[in-house]
């Protein structure tokens, strides 16, 4: 069966930047993620090893030139190489060079600048392109020239979609995740740390792609599931609490949940709705940092009132009356 070409498989052009073909690839990734999709639907997983090959691809400049140059071909064999010389087509360096000094676009890769022609008259040293290119000495003579050691190319960072509950967000959890590196899933502990939010990243140094030198990094972006009725604004946690009329009125005592457990909180006789109560120290912990949690109340008035009863609050109005807008400026 014929290979999809990998810019149809991400949905982007064959002129899409990097950053184009980085947002594609993680869309995909959060689609298709066998995390998402638990019931293992094959389809899902194989449209998920193809944005894996796809961008292990496109996002390294050598393979997306090989790849652009001689298509599946040019990545599935490791390049137009041949013999034992480095890896890729040897004379793109010096396809590059040459494109450099007449002025032409470079291809990607190493910029022509990148490599030492000497300061000679007369042009430069070829022999030193030479060596660059396949990272030998010349004539292969042992000492011999001035040959440069290759460093293997970093490999690839993964990003890793999780989603937490609430609870395990403030609390901190760990783990077991399976990741693709390389075409394989190895299965890791992730440690979340108390008080990650919503869309934050979570950089595993090394957990990345491997291409023979050093590894990429992993990145755990981490999706918050929103709570029932707890809500975070910062280090904080916001309450709604409703309360009766007569408990805004009187003042009273009253039990509020927090994310550890109920406290009493005391609400003063003459509160107004929307008045916060702050319990300190009940908040987000991060770190060093500690939140507080914000019981907003929200007074409720009794419905369907007799006339006798309309009467005494009519009174009461009439002793105790309220402007409850003359400091609005509308």
């Amino acid at each position: 069966m014929a290979q999809r070409d990998y810019y149809d498989i991400l949905g982007v052009s064959k002129t899409a930047s990097a950053d184009e073909i980085k947002k594609a690839h993680r869309k995909l990734v959060r689609k298709y993620h066998p995390d998402v999709n638990k019931n293992n639907d094959p389809a899902s997983t194989e449209r998920f090893k193809e944005a894996q090959e796809a961008y292990d691809v496109l996002s390294d400049d050598t393979k997306r030139a090989n790849y652009d140059q001689f298509g599946h071909a040019g990545v599935n064999a490791g390049g137009p190489t041949g013999g034992s010389h480095a890896q890729g087509d040897p004379f793109e360096a010096f396809r590059r060079a040459q494109a450099g000094a007449r002025g032409g676009r470079p291809g990607r890769g190493q910029p022509v600048e990148d490599f030492n022609f000497g300061g000679g008259a007369g042009g430069g040293d070829f022999s030193e392109i030479f060596e660059q290119m396949f990272g030998g000495r010349r004539g292969g003579a042992p000492g011999g020239g001035r040959g440069r050691a290759q460093q293997a190319p970093k490999g690839n960072d993964i990003e890793h979609p999780v989603t937490l509950e609430f609870y395990q967000a403030f609390t901190g959890t760990t783990l077991p995740l399976q990741i693709n590196r390389g075409g394989k899933l190895e299965t890791i502990d992730i440690k979340i740390p108390p008080g990650v939010k919503d869309g934050s990243k979570i950089r595993l140094k090394g957990k990345g792609e491997s291409a023979g030198g050093e590894p990429g990094d992993l990145y755990i972006v981490v999706s918050v599931r929103p709570h029932e009725y707890f809500q975070r604004n910062g280090l904080d946690i916001i309450l709604d609490v409703p309360i009766s009329m007569y408990e805004a009125l009187l003042g009273a005592k009253i039990e509020v949940p927090t994310m550890e457990g109920k406290v009493t909180v005391i609400i003063p006789p003459g509160t107004s709705s929307g008045s916060k109560l702050r319990i300190k120290g009940r908040g987000i912990k991060r770190g060093d940092e500690v939140g507080d949690q914000y019981a907003v109340l929200k007074i409720i008035v009794p419905k369907n009132l007799d006339q006798d009863e309309m009467d005494i609050v009519h009174n009461l109005e009439t002793k105790h009356p309220i402007d409850a807008r003359k400091d609005l400026k509308w």
